[in-house]
């Protein structure tokens, strides 16, 4: 976010994407995805991190490029048309961008767009492609799965 000169806010680090070369250690350094259409926020929702879609164009864009998705309709997150609505966003405690509602938007794209990632589908093509299907483990539904304490579970080995 940035203030009217175009300076990042207090307390704010932006790193604008296509000027990193690696998205996806990126999206896992980020505390928040701030993105307008970008496919990236269905890789960025399994980490179930706040993502904020910034559409003030929606209808040009929608009509433009054509969509398969009203993403405003079932958004991952809060969706902002102006300015003023994503600096409130960011600003407003009560906003709700850290809160439950989020959660709740993210969960439900979650089960809308990825029920079947769960961090084991490649474990799954492997045992089916290469072991018979010996041992292939079932998807874990989206409601059953364990939430991430980073207390509590160890880290994983580099």
């Amino acid at each position: 976010m940035s203030t009217p000169l175009g300076h990042p806010a207090p307390g704010v680090r932006e790193v604008p994407a296509a000027d990193h070369p690696d998205l996806m250690t990126l999206c896992l350094a980020a505390d928040v995805l701030l993105t307008d259409y970008h496919p990236v926020i269905f890789d960025y929702a399994l980490l179930d991190r706040p993502i904020v879609v910034h559409a003030p164009d929606w209808a040009d864009y929608r009509t433009a490029r054509g969509v398969c998705l009203e993403l405003p309709d079932c958004p991952p997150g809060p969706v902002t048309r102006t300015e003023d609505e994503l600096h409130a966003l960011f600003t407003d405690p009560a906003a709700g961008l850290w809160g439950a509602h989020g959660a709740r938007l993210r969960a439900a794209f979650r089960a809308a767009f990825s029920p079947r990632d769960d961090g084991r589908a490649a474990e799954r093509v492997v045992r089916e492609v290469f072991l018979d299907g010996h041992g292939l483990p079932t998807v874990t539904p989206p409601g059953a799965r364990r939430a991430h304490d980073p207390a509590t579970d160890p880290v994983p080995a580099s």
